[in-house]
């Protein structure tokens, strides 16, 4: 279950003097209070959403939201906001935030990927472990590890298992699971990881 919805925060207070109250009539001042609305997902504030004003008579305790005063009063608060602004404070932008953070690690992580993958192409070691997408079963991987390099040739061992899930590929690289033998020219090997749809990752200890 997910929890969102909408919540609100206390961002000013105030006075605003010498109005005539349209309630009381009488000549007095408010006390005001200017509550910031944002958007929240498991109580995370992600974006703002409104600023709501609520205005309480000091003399008869009537309170008003800004929409039901007067005009004048309510060219007194817009006086009252130019000379001193409510800003939206960052905090309330925490979500957005996190949701950026974490696209940008995980971009950071691919390229990095990327980069190493290309990198140990051109120079296999024992141990490094293949990635790839079974070429008659279109949706399922498996992995391969380096067993031995000769002068020509790369040995190697696939993985009997296979699974429907990139991210899980890890469940599935247990050493029992190497036990089909296999051997690639080192010029073979190279070429077919020119092509990320054969060979889309390659990791090292």
């Amino acid at each position: 279950m997910i929890f969102y919805g909408t919540r609100a925060s206390n961002l000013k207070n105030g006075q605003i003097i010498n109005i005539d109250c349209p309630h009381c009539q009488t000549n007095t001042s408010m006390t005001y209070s200017v509550f910031g609305k944002y958007a929240h997902v498991y109580w995370i504030p992600f974006f703002p959403i409104s600023k709501i004003t609520v205005a309480e008579c000091n003399s008869c305790k009537k309170t008003f939201e800004y929409k039901e005063l007067p005009e004048a009063i309510k060219t007194k608060f817009i006086r009252e906001k130019e000379k001193s602004p409510v800003k939206t404070p960052i905090w309330m932008f925490s979500g957005l935030g996190i949701v950026v953070a974490i696209i940008g690690i995980v971009a950071f992580l691919n390229r990095k990927d990327d980069e190493n993958t290309s990198l140990y192409a051109k120079n296999p070691k024992v141990g490094d472990v293949y990635y790839f997408e079974l070429p008659e079963m279109k949706g399922h991987f498996s992995t391969l590890k380096i067993t031995k390099i000769s002068k020509d040739s790369i040995f190697v061992l696939s993985n009997s298992m296979e699974i429907d899930s990139k991210s899980d590929i890890g469940k599935i690289m247990e050493d029992k699971n190497y036990i089909y033998p296999d051997s690639y020219s080192k010029v073979e090997l190279k070429n077919l990881c020119k092509d990320l749809n054969v060979f889309y990752k390659i990791t090292r200890d």
